[in-house]
Protein backbone atom coordinates (compact mmCIF):
# COMPACT_ATOMS: atom_id res chain seq x y z
CA UNK A 1 0.00 0.00 0.00
CA UNK A 2 1.13 3.56 -0.45
CA UNK A 3 2.29 5.63 2.41
CA UNK A 4 -0.70 5.74 5.32
CA UNK A 5 -2.87 8.67 4.95
CA UNK A 6 -2.47 9.08 8.58
CA UNK A 7 -0.02 8.11 11.10
CA UNK A 8 -0.77 4.76 12.53
CA UNK A 9 1.47 5.46 15.21
CA UNK A 10 -1.19 7.59 16.81
CA UNK A 11 -3.67 4.74 17.68
CA UNK A 12 -4.02 1.85 20.50
CA UNK A 13 -4.81 -0.84 17.88
CA UNK A 14 -4.49 -1.45 13.75
CA UNK A 15 -7.84 -1.94 13.47
CA UNK A 16 -8.82 1.36 15.10
CA UNK A 17 -5.85 2.93 12.57
CA UNK A 18 -7.37 1.11 9.46
CA UNK A 19 -11.08 2.51 10.19
CA UNK A 20 -9.53 6.08 10.40
CA UNK A 21 -8.14 6.03 7.45
CA UNK A 22 -10.90 3.97 5.51
CA UNK A 23 -12.94 6.83 6.80
CA UNK A 24 -10.87 9.34 5.22
CA UNK A 25 -10.76 7.33 1.56
CA UNK A 26 -14.62 7.89 2.08
CA UNK A 27 -15.05 11.50 3.27
CA UNK A 28 -12.96 11.59 -0.04
CA UNK A 29 -14.96 10.12 -2.44
CA UNK A 30 -12.92 7.21 -3.24
CA UNK A 31 -15.88 5.03 -2.98
CA UNK A 32 -19.25 6.77 -3.74
CA UNK A 33 -22.66 5.71 -1.85
CA UNK A 34 -24.18 1.96 -3.15
CA UNK A 35 -20.46 1.42 -4.44
CA UNK A 36 -19.30 -2.36 -3.50
CA UNK A 37 -16.12 -1.78 -1.22
CA UNK A 38 -12.78 -3.97 -1.50
CA UNK A 39 -12.77 -7.45 -0.40
CA UNK A 40 -11.67 -8.21 3.33
CA UNK A 41 -8.63 -9.94 1.09
CA UNK A 42 -7.89 -7.00 -0.66
CA UNK A 43 -8.04 -4.34 2.09
CA UNK A 44 -5.61 -7.12 4.24
CA UNK A 45 -3.09 -6.85 1.64
CA UNK A 46 -3.28 -3.40 0.82
CA UNK A 47 -2.62 -2.71 4.74
CA UNK A 48 -0.27 -5.76 5.39
CA UNK A 49 -2.51 -6.98 8.18
CA UNK A 50 -5.00 -10.37 8.76
CA UNK A 51 -8.47 -10.53 7.33
CA UNK A 52 -9.84 -10.38 11.44
CA UNK A 53 -7.83 -6.90 12.05
CA UNK A 54 -9.76 -5.29 8.75
CA UNK A 55 -12.86 -7.34 10.02
CA UNK A 56 -12.75 -5.16 12.87
CA UNK A 57 -11.75 -2.32 10.81
CA UNK A 58 -15.32 -2.33 9.17
CA UNK A 59 -17.49 -2.95 12.62
CA UNK A 60 -16.26 0.18 13.25
CA UNK A 61 -17.29 1.91 9.98
CA UNK A 62 -20.56 -0.37 9.72
CA UNK A 63 -21.37 1.00 13.46
CA UNK A 64 -20.72 4.61 12.47
CA UNK A 65 -23.96 3.79 9.13
CA UNK A 66 -21.48 4.02 6.66
CA UNK A 67 -21.32 1.04 5.40
CA UNK A 68 -23.49 -2.38 5.80
CA UNK A 69 -22.42 -5.76 4.70
CA UNK A 70 -24.67 -8.08 2.17
CA UNK A 71 -24.36 -11.82 2.62
CA UNK A 72 -23.20 -13.53 -0.43
CA UNK A 73 -22.36 -10.36 -1.96
CA UNK A 74 -19.93 -8.03 -0.15
CA UNK A 75 -19.79 -4.89 1.97
CA UNK A 76 -21.57 -2.09 0.16
CA UNK A 77 -21.03 2.01 1.34
CA UNK A 78 -24.11 3.65 2.69
CA UNK A 79 -23.31 6.93 2.94
CA UNK A 80 -20.80 9.64 2.62
CA UNK A 81 -18.43 10.05 5.38
CA UNK A 82 -19.13 13.01 7.06
CA UNK A 83 -15.97 16.19 8.09
CA UNK A 84 -17.64 16.01 11.58
CA UNK A 85 -16.71 13.27 13.97
CA UNK A 86 -19.07 10.26 14.23
CA UNK A 87 -19.13 7.95 17.11
CA UNK A 88 -21.24 4.50 17.59
CA UNK A 89 -22.80 4.43 20.73
CA UNK A 90 -22.46 0.77 21.53
CA UNK A 91 -18.61 1.31 21.41
CA UNK A 92 -17.17 2.39 24.87
CA UNK A 93 -13.67 4.95 25.12
CA UNK A 94 -12.50 8.07 25.45
CA UNK A 95 -13.07 11.57 23.93
CA UNK A 96 -9.92 11.70 22.59
CA UNK A 97 -9.78 8.23 21.22
CA UNK A 98 -12.77 8.55 19.34
CA UNK A 99 -11.76 11.85 17.47
CA UNK A 100 -7.98 10.29 16.87
CA UNK A 101 -9.47 7.52 15.00
CA UNK A 102 -10.96 9.95 12.82
CA UNK A 103 -7.34 10.90 12.08
CA UNK A 104 -7.37 14.13 13.92
CA UNK A 105 -5.41 15.34 16.84
CA UNK A 106 -7.94 16.53 19.83
CA UNK A 107 -6.96 18.86 22.85
CA UNK A 108 -7.68 19.87 26.42
CA UNK A 109 -9.08 23.02 27.67
CA UNK A 110 -9.55 22.80 31.72
CA UNK A 111 -12.04 25.27 33.24
CA UNK A 112 -11.46 23.81 36.39
CA UNK A 113 -9.86 20.48 38.30
CA UNK A 114 -10.29 19.93 42.25
CA UNK A 115 -10.82 18.03 44.92
CA UNK A 116 -13.80 18.38 46.37
CA UNK A 117 -17.19 16.53 48.52
CA UNK A 118 -19.45 14.58 46.40
CA UNK A 119 -22.71 15.96 45.12
CA UNK A 120 -25.72 14.22 46.63
CA UNK A 121 -26.24 12.84 42.74
CA UNK A 122 -22.27 11.53 42.51
CA UNK A 123 -22.74 10.10 46.33
CA UNK A 124 -25.79 8.31 44.39
CA UNK A 125 -24.03 6.89 41.09
CA UNK A 126 -20.95 6.44 42.83
CA UNK A 127 -22.01 4.86 45.62
CA UNK A 128 -20.09 6.87 48.01
CA UNK A 129 -21.01 8.07 51.61
CA UNK A 130 -21.86 11.91 52.26
CA UNK A 131 -18.16 12.77 53.54
CA UNK A 132 -16.40 10.92 50.38
CA UNK A 133 -14.29 13.52 48.45
CA UNK A 134 -14.25 13.34 44.46
CA UNK A 135 -11.82 14.52 41.95
CA UNK A 136 -14.17 16.71 39.70
CA UNK A 137 -12.82 18.61 36.60
CA UNK A 138 -14.81 20.58 34.00
CA UNK A 139 -12.85 20.28 30.60
CA UNK A 140 -14.32 22.00 26.72
CA UNK A 141 -12.33 19.37 24.33
CA UNK A 142 -11.29 21.04 20.74
CA UNK A 143 -10.10 19.83 17.48
CA UNK A 144 -8.28 22.75 15.82
CA UNK A 145 -9.23 25.08 17.98
CA UNK A 146 -12.89 24.59 18.05
CA UNK A 147 -15.41 23.28 20.50
CA UNK A 148 -16.51 19.62 20.08
CA UNK A 149 -17.79 19.06 23.38
CA UNK A 150 -17.86 20.66 26.95
CA UNK A 151 -17.68 17.87 29.79
CA UNK A 152 -17.84 17.48 33.63
CA UNK A 153 -16.37 14.46 35.10
CA UNK A 154 -15.87 13.05 38.78
CA UNK A 155 -13.88 10.20 40.27
CA UNK A 156 -13.88 9.18 43.92
CA UNK A 157 -10.86 10.24 45.25
CA UNK A 158 -9.71 7.20 47.27
CA UNK A 159 -9.16 5.50 44.07
CA UNK A 160 -6.39 7.71 43.26
CA UNK A 161 -4.03 6.89 46.09
CA UNK A 162 -2.18 8.45 48.77
CA UNK A 163 -0.28 10.68 46.88
CA UNK A 164 -2.16 11.52 43.82
CA UNK A 165 -1.64 15.19 42.65
CA UNK A 166 -4.46 17.52 40.78
CA UNK A 167 -1.28 18.40 38.26
CA UNK A 168 -1.34 14.53 37.36
CA UNK A 169 -4.69 15.46 35.05
CA UNK A 170 -3.75 16.54 31.73
CA UNK A 171 -6.34 14.53 29.10
CA UNK A 172 -7.83 11.76 29.07
CA UNK A 173 -9.86 10.99 32.22
CA UNK A 174 -9.84 6.87 30.90
CA UNK A 175 -6.09 7.38 30.66
CA UNK A 176 -5.91 8.86 34.18
CA UNK A 177 -7.48 5.53 35.85
CA UNK A 178 -5.47 3.64 33.44
CA UNK A 179 -2.66 5.18 35.80
CA UNK A 180 -3.87 3.90 38.55
CA UNK A 181 -4.71 0.18 37.09
CA UNK A 182 -8.61 1.09 36.48
CA UNK A 183 -10.19 0.13 33.43
CA UNK A 184 -13.49 1.27 32.41
CA UNK A 185 -15.23 -1.97 30.78
CA UNK A 186 -18.82 -0.63 30.85
CA UNK A 187 -21.18 2.78 31.07
CA UNK A 188 -24.39 3.32 31.74
CA UNK A 189 -25.82 5.84 29.53
CA UNK A 190 -29.03 8.18 29.55
CA UNK A 191 -29.41 10.64 26.48
CA UNK A 192 -30.70 13.91 26.65
CA UNK A 193 -31.19 17.29 24.71
CA UNK A 194 -30.23 20.64 26.00
CA UNK A 195 -30.04 24.09 25.28
CA UNK A 196 -26.81 26.39 26.22
CA UNK A 197 -28.13 28.52 28.93
CA UNK A 198 -26.26 27.35 31.83
CA UNK A 199 -24.85 24.36 30.17
CA UNK A 200 -21.04 25.22 29.15
CA UNK A 201 -19.51 28.68 29.64
CA UNK A 202 -18.60 30.58 26.80
CA UNK A 203 -21.54 28.88 24.58
CA UNK A 204 -24.26 30.78 22.35
CA UNK A 205 -27.13 30.51 25.01
CA UNK A 206 -29.14 29.11 22.24
CA UNK A 207 -27.26 26.06 21.15
CA UNK A 208 -28.32 23.16 21.34
CA UNK A 209 -26.44 20.04 22.77
CA UNK A 210 -26.82 16.09 23.14
CA UNK A 211 -25.92 15.44 26.98
CA UNK A 212 -24.85 11.36 27.54
CA UNK A 213 -25.06 11.32 31.30
CA UNK A 214 -22.74 8.07 32.28
CA UNK A 215 -21.98 6.16 35.10
CA UNK A 216 -18.40 4.12 34.59
CA UNK A 217 -17.45 0.83 35.71
CA UNK A 218 -14.47 -1.38 35.96
CA UNK A 219 -14.12 -5.04 35.60
CA UNK A 220 -15.16 -5.53 38.88
CA UNK A 221 -18.52 -3.64 38.17
CA UNK A 222 -17.58 -0.92 40.68
CA UNK A 223 -18.76 2.51 39.93
CA UNK A 224 -15.21 4.51 38.89
CA UNK A 225 -16.68 7.39 37.33
CA UNK A 226 -19.58 9.80 36.84
CA UNK A 227 -19.44 12.24 33.73
CA UNK A 228 -21.85 14.79 32.14
CA UNK A 229 -20.50 15.45 28.11
CA UNK A 230 -22.41 17.47 26.33
CA UNK A 231 -21.75 17.33 22.18
CA UNK A 232 -22.07 20.57 20.41
CA UNK A 233 -24.73 19.76 17.47
CA UNK A 234 -23.62 19.46 14.46
CA UNK A 235 -19.75 18.27 15.31
CA UNK A 236 -20.70 14.69 16.96
CA UNK A 237 -22.80 12.28 15.56
CA UNK A 238 -24.20 9.28 16.77
CA UNK A 239 -25.50 6.12 15.90
CA UNK A 240 -26.55 2.71 16.90
CA UNK A 241 -27.32 -0.05 14.74
CA UNK A 242 -30.99 -1.63 15.48
CA UNK A 243 -31.71 -4.97 14.55
CA UNK A 244 -35.24 -7.03 14.44
CA UNK A 245 -35.97 -9.49 16.65
CA UNK A 246 -36.42 -12.92 14.72
CA UNK A 247 -39.75 -14.59 15.82
CA UNK A 248 -39.38 -18.20 16.39
CA UNK A 249 -42.34 -19.96 14.83
CA UNK A 250 -44.86 -22.05 16.96
CA UNK A 251 -44.07 -25.67 16.52
CA UNK A 252 -47.45 -27.79 15.92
Amino acid sequence: MDSPRIDPEKFRTRADWIAADLHGRLSSGEWEPGQKMPTEQALSEQYEVSRATIRTALRVLDGQGLIAARQGSGTYVLAAAAADVSADLRRLESLSETIKRHGLEPTMEFRSVAIRSATERETARLGLAIEDKVLATERALLVDDEVFAYSYDAIPRSLLGNTFDIRQVRGSMFALLREFDITVLTAHTELHVETGAGTAWGADPTAAFLRLDQTHRDDKDNAVMESSTFFIEGHFRFSLVRQATTTIPHCR
